[in-house]
């Protein structure tokens, strides 16, 4: 018998946007895991609302070989892993309405699961309905990394039901990962060993927008620039946005990343721009035109649970930042510009705008290289090595 299979459930593609699966799947394979990322199977009724994903129904390729980037000095391709990527066949809809419907999807993707990497598995779960992959899977151990309040989402979601299914997948568990305080307090109540393992950056590929050439795209928008990355949903304060826009007319507000919502109010103002979900690869040449970075969030539970991945980017670009109030954020303020009003926002903006830096270098640079994702990786590395017995880890790594 060889070493486990770590197997990711994701709520996002691989080609979406990148975030911390994505990053746990590429460190986790070059210290010599075997990594199956499973996308999320999208609906029977999903291209009723966007006709897009009428590929992913039925997907052409179902397993895709991810290539890892060459080994550095420290590491030998010998002792590296394998990624691949699974793309399920789509599912039936409503499956955090009913916890049978998510019962059947979970037994089929589960037997997908099994054809693509029969096992040993360890789960890597970041989405409550997965804990009914664990009758059919058969892992040999479960780790749930909570990365988000999941009943706090819009949509066809019962929060009964999804926090149900969070609890069992808990009660699994060996050890439980959170991204944030309020999410390892959730936990902490269903489960004695949570690990609060926050969000991080890919540190040297945020560092290269000190060097990297501004991106072509955005030679037609006028200087200065700010910029947001990120998705654009109902956990996105578009008022605080709104009022930064128009309060400094002559600035150019560059948003960058998916629209999930209705945005019309927003982009419809002459200094706002948005490019829509951009290559990951070339985020520092966006970030390189533009002269501070955003993060806007409403407040509510949801976003309470929510550590935000573009800060720890935006700072190891050494770009300064300006964001709304939320806990998290509240945490980060000796090196963020935390504003509690859109006014403040505005004021804390023109600063920023006139030179202003939130922290010196060298504090900044001592925060960012706590916060990488490779120390990240090697925190949940030594928990999947903790949850299993000697013979399932990878021989070296």
């Amino acid at each position: 018998m060889g070493s486990a299979t770590v197997v990711i459930t994701a709520a996002v593609p691989w080609d979406g946007t990148t975030a911390r699966p994505h990053h746990f799947a590429r460190g986790l394979a070059q210290r010599g895991w075997d990594v199956l990322f499973v996308e999320a199977p999208v609906t029977l009724i999903a291209p009723l609302k966007n006709p897009a994903l009428r590929a992913r129904l039925l997907p052409a390729h179902p397993i895709e070989d991810i290539r890892l980037s060459p080994p550095n000095a420290a590491e030998s391709a010998e002792a590296r892993g394998r990624l691949r990527v699974l793309h399920p066949v789509a599912c039936l809809p409503f499956a955090n309405l009913y916890r049978t419907v998510n019962r059947w999807n979970q037994a089929l993707l589960a037997r997908a699961i099994r054809q693509a990497a029969p096992g040993p598995h360890v789960l890597l779960p970041q989405l409550p309905n997965s804990v009914d992959l664990v009758p059919t899977l058969h892992p040999a151990a479960v780790v749930y990394d909570c990365v988000d309040l999941h009943s706090g989402f819009s949509g066809f979601v019962r929060p009964e039901v999804v926090d149900g299914m969070e609890a069992d997948l808990a009660a699994i568990s060996r050890t439980v990962i959170a991204t944030a305080d309020a999410l390892a307090e959730r936990m902490r109540a269903l489960h004695p060993d949570v690990r609060l393992v926050p969000n991080a950056a890919e540190v040297e590929h945020f560092r290269s927008t000190a060097t990297a050439p501004v991106h072509p795209r955005l030679a037609a928008i006028p200087e200065p620039r700010v910029a947001l990355v990120g998705g654009f949903g109902h956990w996105v304060d578009y008022g605080f946005l709104r009022a930064l826009a128009q309060g400094l007319p002559e600035v150019q507000f560059v948003m960058i990343g998916p629209v999930e919502t209705d945005v019309s109010a927003l982009s419809a103002l002459p200094n706002v721009h948005f490019l829509g979900l951009q290559p990951y690869r070339e985020l520092p040449q966006y970030l390189a035109g533009c002269r501070a970075a955003l993060v806007s969030f409403v407040r509510s539970d949801l976003t309470r649970s929510v550590n935000p991945i573009k800060v720890f980017e935006y700072l190891a670009a050494d770009r300064e930042v300006v964001a709304t109030s939320t806990h998290e954020i509240d945490k980060l303020e000796e090196y963020v510009w935390v504003a509690r009003s859109p006014a403040e926002g505005l004021e804390m903006l023109r600063r920023v705008l006139d030179g202003a830096r939130r922290c010196n270098d060298a504090k900044r640079r001592a925060f960012v290289e706590r916060n990488s994702w490779a120390a990240r990786v090697a925190e949940v590395d030594a928990i999947l090595r903790a949850a299993l017995p000697a013979h399932l880890h990878p021989s070296a790594g």
